[in-house]
């Protein structure tokens, strides 16, 4: 299961009028259920090019402190520090399984303006860039973001997307972490890529809806494969299909592995109107299980399970799931609670 931590961060995303409820207590069952609602939130808040992180901080003011002989000193032991840190792939994303085996460990430390950054590994899983980044503010904020650009083989990936989670390493709320999953679709990861992360234009959130900007750069370079991985993952064909409105939905493919587990499709006749669609259901152990709609390119989508309960069991031989929508509000875009169910009931047999 995630951190129990990152429920309280997501506090900082969802609104709630109190004045709207009675006061009353939740039992087991509905208090799991908030935690499960406060985690969904996570995964989709995180859905752009800019990865933020927020935390609950107080401001302590760095000055020139840096520029000092005996700062000099202190940033050298902070970046010593931070380089024996370590938060991984699998620890970010909540994974329970061991991942390591197809991780390209790089842990590297870069500084920039007296921020540092950690790249500390990175998993290619066939068309995705999963990346894991520490950043050590050196003060307390209340949030940061930054942007990058991503090089293979020597070319920036052009019009990609990505989504990503973050939030704060420990109490001193100066080091945060962020993990991101970056689309790269159309390059062959069998065999060994040279990647370039370049990390720039931090931005520091200090509260009161201020902002600190920091124009620095980080880079990263560094030689992975996804060849493991792609050995260890199955693929099932689908077969099924389900309409929303006059926009018809085709689930084609279920791809898993010790990493992801996605299901592939097509969408046509799109209409202008946007929707969030959930696949819920169970295994057939009687475990909870969900996708979400993760990625939309054309006529492409891409469903991603949601470890909520946990990583999915290697017992399991079947999947059943009925896909749910609701539609996104015109104007802000969250969420709604306009949930209806969209289709009828199907079943994945694992054939592994």
């Amino acid at each position: 299961m995630k951190n129990a931590k990152n429920i309280y961060e997501l506090l900082n995303h969802i609104e709630i009028n109190l004045e709207d409820y009675a006061k009353e207590e939740l039992n087991d069952m509905e208090k799991q259920k908030l935690r499960k609602a406060f985690k969904r939130r996570q995964n989709r808040i995180f859905n752009s090019k800019k990865i933020g992180v927020v935390a609950v901080a107080l401001l302590l003011a760095l000055g020139f402190f840096t520029q000092t002989d005996l700062g000099k000193a202190v940033y050298a032991a902070t970046e010593n520090k931070l380089a024996e840190i370590s938060y991984s792939i699998g620890e970010a994303l909540g994974i329970e399984k061991n991942i390591e085996p197809y991780s390209n460990v790089v842990n590297q430390v870069v500084e920039s303006n007296g921020i540092e950054m950690k790249l500390t590994d990175a998993i290619i899983d066939k068309d995705e860039l999963i990346l894991s980044i520490i950043t050590n503010t050196n003060k307390p904020v209340e949030g940061i973001n930054f942007d990058y650009d991503i090089f293979i083989n020597g070319k920036k990936i052009m019009r990609y997307g990505a989504t990503g989670v973050g939030g704060a390493i420990d109490d001193s709320k100066t080091r945060f972490f962020s993990a991101y999953s970056v689309n790269i679709a159309g390059i062959d990861t069998a065999e060994n890529i040279n990647i370039k992360v370049a990390l720039k234009n931090l931005t520091y959130y200090t509260g009161n809806a201020s902002t600190d900007k920091v124009k620095g750069k980080w880079e990263f370079e560094f030689t992975a494969n996804g060849s493991e991985l792609t050995a260890n993952t199955y693929t099932v064909a689908l077969d099924y299909a389900f309409n929303i409105g006059n926009e018809k939905y085709t689930l084609e493919e279920f791809r898993y592995n010790p990493v992801n587990q996605k299901i592939f499709g097509k969408v046509k006749d799109r209409s202008e109107r946007s929707y969030e669609i959930d696949l819920r259901g169970k295994d057939n152990l009687g475990n909870e299980v969900e996708f979400f709609l993760t990625s939309v390119s054309g006529e492409d989508l891409v469903f991603k399970y949601q470890n909520l309960d946990g990583d999915l069991s290697d017992e399991i031989t079947a999947i059943t799931l009925t896909p749910y929508a609701a539609r996104l509000p015109e104007k802000s875009g969250r969420s709604g609670d306009n949930w209806e169910q969209a289709g009828e009931t199907f079943t994945i047999s694992l054939n592994q």
